[in-house]
């Protein structure tokens, strides 16, 4: 079996990861013949690490983590691929691909361009 793990940076606001959630569902749906898993990189669990973890305990040997941030900063420069050495250790058979995140693309500016009629608050 493969996993697609969704991956985002983790609030303790609460509620902030349901729309993520949302998502992972939505990409379960999709791909009904992977495991997708929710997860975060700090401050709300589970972890990015207590993922991958878990899908190995799983018997899941190819996993792809879905980043669902805009830019690449320290995250993804570093922390990301340390995390994802240190679990390989541990886990030799656990084949884990980084995916880009989502970064520029031009489908972005469409969802920009819904936004920009909404309002949540506004100055007088």
């Amino acid at each position: 079996m493969e996993a697609i793990l969704l991956l985002g940076h983790g609030s303790r606001a609460v509620g902030a990861s349901e729309p993520m959630e949302r998502l992972g569902e939505m990409l379960q749906r999709r791909h009904p013949d992977r495991a997708v898993r929710v997860c975060h990189m700090e401050l709300a669990e589970p972890t990015l690490e207590e993922t991958l973890e878990r899908c190995a305990l799983d018997g899941i040997r190819n996993v792809s983590v879905l980043p669902y941030f805009l830019h690449l900063g320290m995250h993804l420069r570093e922390d990301i691929p340390t995390i994802l050495e240190t679990v390989r250790r541990r886990h030799p058979s656990l084949r884990v691909r980084l995916c880009p995140p989502l970064g520029f693309h031009e489908a972005l500016l469409d969802i920009l361009e819904q936004r920009l009629p909404e309002t949540l608050w506004q100055t007088p």
